[in-house]
């Protein structure tokens, strides 16, 4: 085991590689760094470190700048590392920050989203939570939208009648996801409700590594509306102009005015459980 001295010597001579370098150790490197150094320098030397270390793995892409500030400053406010046993649970940041505010934060620094970065932490949420969500059966669809040039659809399970008069529906979208960022600039969106035997379209919109644009909706039956895609053969169908967006935790809430609305008669797909019905 290096000593605190040697430890930051060899990270800041470029002699520790990533299989040297867990979770705890960057974190005792962290906080020597912001012992030693005025803050901003500080940072910087542990950034050009990990930088470093991510390019001799034959990884660049991995080094993530709203990741390594958010830690550094975290470490950095800590008198004692040995008081804050929770720094060294590589998921606290998900208390701090959404999934999707973290992705978007890997080439510039993000301020958090869910709670200011300071210590001691937010307590985590309940474990038990998201089980519980799970037994609460929901409706499948497939939100869709069209701006410019470009066309996107993506899975949803949170659809909900919001006002009759006026007629207002509401969904929730993840923050800096593609799907949110093509409603806002659209100012509209469709929303598919799936049928019991669309079961496989549900999968494909929401699996990550489907193609882009319009290649995502090849060999899948659908037709083009004033407000987006909509899905042939649906149990329901909705088109909608954006009537406000409200932030929630790592999501937003979607409003929409209802200016297009239609059925069939066909029973709809249901998740429950994390199985589909």
């Amino acid at each position: 085991m290096k000593s605190d001295d040697n430890l930051l010597a060899a990270f800041e001579a470029g002699e520790i590689d990533s299989g040297e370098f867990p979770h705890e150790r960057h974190l005792r490197v962290a906080w020597e760094l912001s012992r030693r150094y005025e803050r901003d320098e500080a940072f910087e030397r542990l950034a050009a470190g990990l930088r470093d270390i991510a390019a001799r793995a034959g990884r660049p892409d991995a080094y993530h700048e709203t990741i390594t500030r958010a830690w550094f400053e975290l470490v950095a406010a800590a008198e004692d590392l040995d008081r804050y046993p929770e720094l060294r649970d590589k998921r606290l940041l998900n208390r701090y920050y959404s999934a999707a505010r973290l992705a978007a934060g890997r080439t510039e620094w993000l301020e958090p989203d869910l709670h200011q970065l300071c210590l001691p932490p937010p307590p985590a949420a309940p474990l038990f939570l998201p089980r519980v969500l799970r037994r609460i059966p929901t409706a499948v669809a497939i939100l869709g939208t069209r701006a410019v040039h470009t066309v996107h659809a993506t899975t949803v399970s949170s659809v909900t009648s919001v006002s009759r008069d006026p007629a207002l529906v509401s969904v929730c979208v993840a923050s800096g996801s593609r799907a949110l960022e093509l409603v806002l600039d659209a100012r509209a969106f469709t929303l598919s409700i799936l049928a019991s035997d669309q079961e496989a379209l549900a999968v494909h919109f929401a699996d990550r590594d489907r193609p882009a644009g319009a290649d995502q909706f090849a060999s899948i039956p659908h037709h083009s509306s004033p407000f987006g895609p909509v899905i042939d053969n649906s149990t329901a169908w909705i088109g909608c102009n954006l009537h406000a967006v409200h932030p929630a935790g790592d999501h937003r809430i979607v409003i929409g005015e209802v200016e297009l609305a239609g059925e069939g008669d066909r029973p709809p797909l249901v998740r429950h459980d994390g199985v589909y019905h």
